[in-house]
């Protein structure tokens, strides 16, 4: 397959989204990190694409602490190609490609973060298990 993609990855996103089911959504084909909202289900969703090293790094910000609601008052730049700001209403993550960013609200990008810190959720290879139901 060209580029090492994998056509048969999976969308997953955190448990911590509970019962509300809403909450920052990747899959891995390979190369390429594609993130977009669980709750917004219209055709045209906003998704972003992140190389991998670029999706690790921003991992790696959210593990520092660096992404958190009160850090975000001013936009947090990660790896040169994503930006990442809160207006206080919600969190939005934007590739440097003029695309339209994915947007969440506080207790989206908390579940995420929360799944990231403490649950080990969202790494290249939490992304490529299985999904079990």
């Amino acid at each position: 397959m060209p580029g090492g993609q994998r056509l048969d990855s999976v969308w997953r996103k955190s448990s911590r989204s509970g019962a509300q089911s809403n909450c920052v959504e990747a899959r891995f084909d390979g190369v390429t990190v594609w993130v977009r909202n669980s709750n917004d289900v219209s055709q045209d969703r906003p998704m972003i694409g992140l190389a991998a090293e670029r999706w690790l790094a921003l991992l790696e910000r959210v593990r520092r602490g660096d992404l958190g609601l009160d850090r975000l008052a001013t936009p947090v730049r990660v790896a040169s190609e994503v930006l990442v700001s809160f207006d206080g209403h919600r969190v939005v993550v934007r590739g440097d490609d003029g695309q339209p960013g994915v947007a969440y609200t506080p207790a989206e990008w908390r579940a995420f973060l929360e799944g990231v810190r403490h649950d080990g959720e969202f790494t290249l290879a939490w992304l490529g298990e299985p999904v079990t139901p």
